[in-house]
């Protein structure tokens, strides 16, 4: 799932992982989905974000 919070865009996973997301694409449209961030980890708790996109798979 896809928020925003007072850092930034945050990835939270299946299993309650939290991910503050960088990025330089515009992902506004995609807050409250489920989605799958491809990029690398740039930090213990951080993602730098190559794209972001839908999840297309069921629950």
């Amino acid at each position: 799932m896809l928020s925003r919070g007072r850092r930034g865009m945050i990835r939270t996973t299946k299993t309650d992982e939290v991910w503050i997301v960088e990025s330089e694409e515009d992902a506004a449209d995609l807050i409250g989905s489920k989605v799958i961030v491809d990029g690398v980890v740039a930090g213990i708790d951080r993602l730098r974000a190559d794209w972001i996109g839908a999840d297309s798979q069921p629950s």
